[in-house]
């Protein structure tokens, strides 16, 4: 692995040693608040943190700060996503992953953390920010006992954010999972799937002078209708533009499944029934007299009226793209194979430009999604790359040899804490570049920053 530039100081180090200390009896330091209710795990952390004064250090701040600036940079992401990052214990950090999701749809997460003995911090947002005012709404969170899966109805379609940030001083590696699944588990027609459907929510009708309150799914006739959830058969009647219809009430969401244009119902008024069952078998009734058999399909739900069923039934994949990207580079400092090469703000090629790098610029590796690296810039700025446009730093760029003593640099910029000094007639490697500074590597093996042309 790839040393990090130099920069620890030794009162960091005694630190972090006392904090580990303090640490390994968590039922001593932590039993009693985190017992309590009102507070997530992560908040009942930081009030530990707080009640040893271990929270106003400045690991303890680090930590805080971490998991406010990972909700203002979150990741754009879009499931079915798999990536699989690294933390270091001396940085603290968090990630943070932003995504669209419909009313209707389940979300679906698993993490996976190595070691398994580390304690994560999992929690869902809403964000309801507004051109004037930052708001993340905490929604829901894993318990300290099972963070590797969370399941999440959304009820209201949105963005919304999922942040991991594991507790302080772990040096730690995760996989997690995000895919979504229709919050109803069966389809309307049995033995059809998402490309029977013909026409979707909205569409107009009668030239424009109404919108499609539902979606249309086309099947022979005669094909079974099914309950697309457990519930009551709350009607089942012959009128109108439906014609053959049958009303399925949810009560734990309380809406109401239309059936309509059936051939044939087979249920009655007040009858319960499972997903999967049979409620009538498609037709053309109603006003689809003159349209080949298929079921349109409804969702009315209390106190807004036709909402989209389409999120509801759809069956997205369970399948999360691999990850191609060599996760040995994870952690690792790595550099800009060419110039102008794009930062990306998602793991996709169509994705925003947040910045062109120059080439030779260090990185730090952070994950891995398909065959992209998530990186940091040494100003902080992270995206993603693809993982061809990294190169490792093996290879040295050019070499110096220093006329006079040069001091060292925990990073490329004038308020950097110095952390060693060379002679000068020392002889070291550039592996990297940043603006007027370069990334040596001294003959012990080391990195660390220096000016190109010290003073």
């Amino acid at each position: 692995m790839n040393q990090h530039p130099r920069y620890f100081s030794l009162t960091v180090l005694l630190f972090a040693g006392l904090l580990l200390f303090s640490a390994c009896d968590r039922n001593t330091v932590f039993g009693g608040l985190l017992s309590t209710p009102k507070l997530t795990p992560r908040e009942a952390y930081l009030a530990a943190l707080d009640s040893t004064g271990l929270a106003n250090t400045q690991l303890g701040k680090a930590w805080r700060r971490a998991g406010s600036r990972a909700l203002a940079d979150s990741v754009l992401t879009q499931p079915p996503f798999r990536e699989t990052g690294y933390f270091r214990a001396e940085d603290p950090d968090a990630i943070a992953y932003r995504m669209e999701l419909k009313t209707g749809e389940l979300l679906k997460m698993k993490l996976v953390t190595t070691p398994d003995s580390i304690r994560y911090f999992v929690d869902l947002f809403r964000d309801e920010s507004t051109d004037s005012t930052v708001n993340f709404r905490h929604l829901l969170n894993t318990e300290e006992d099972q963070t590797d899966s969370l399941d999440f109805e959304v009820e209201e379609a949105g963005t919304y954010i999922l942040r991991i940030q594991p507790e302080l001083l772990a040096s730690t590696r995760y996989t997690l999972d995000l895919i979504v699944q229709p919050v109803y588990g069966a389809f309307p027609v049995s033995g059809k799937q998402n490309r029977d459907i013909w026409s979707f929510f909205g569409d107009p009708r009668d030239g424009g002078k109404r919108d499609h309150k539902g979606i249309d799914i086309f099947a022979r006739r005669g094909t079974p209708v099914v309950a697309a959830v457990d519930g009551m058969v709350r009607s089942v009647r012959d009128r109108g533009l439906g014609g053959k219809q049958v009303w399925l009430s949810d009560p734990v969401r309380h809406q109401s499944l239309y059936y309509a244009h059936l051939d044939s119902q087979l249920v009655r008024e007040g009858q319960m029934v499972k997903a999967g069952d049979t409620l009538g078998l498609v037709g053309n009734t109603g006003n689809a007299r003159n349209t080949r058999p298929h079921l349109h399909f409804g969702i009315y739900r209390r106190g807004y009226g036709a909402i989209d069923p389409h999120p509801y039934v759809a069956f997205q994949t369970d399948k999360t793209p691999g990850v191609r990207a060599d996760t040995a580079q994870l952690g690792n400092i790595a550099r800009v194979r060419r110039s102008n090469t794009r930062l990306s703000a998602a793991p996709q090629s169509r994705s925003r430009q947040l910045a062109t790098l120059d080439r030779y610029l260090p990185l730090e590796v952070l994950a891995a999604s398909a065959n992209w690296y998530r990186v940091r810039s040494p100003q902080g700025l992270a995206g993603y790359l693809p993982a061809n446009a990294l190169e490792n730093l093996n290879r040295s760029i050019g070499n110096l040899s220093l006329d006079r003593p040069v001091e060292l640099l925990q990073a490329p910029t004038s308020e950097a804490a110095p952390v060693a000094a060379l002679p000068a007639d020392t002889k070291v490697d550039v592996v990297g570049i940043s603006g007027d500074y370069r990334l040596i590597r001294d003959p012990d093996g080391a990195t660390a920053w220096m000016m190109a042309t010290p003073e």
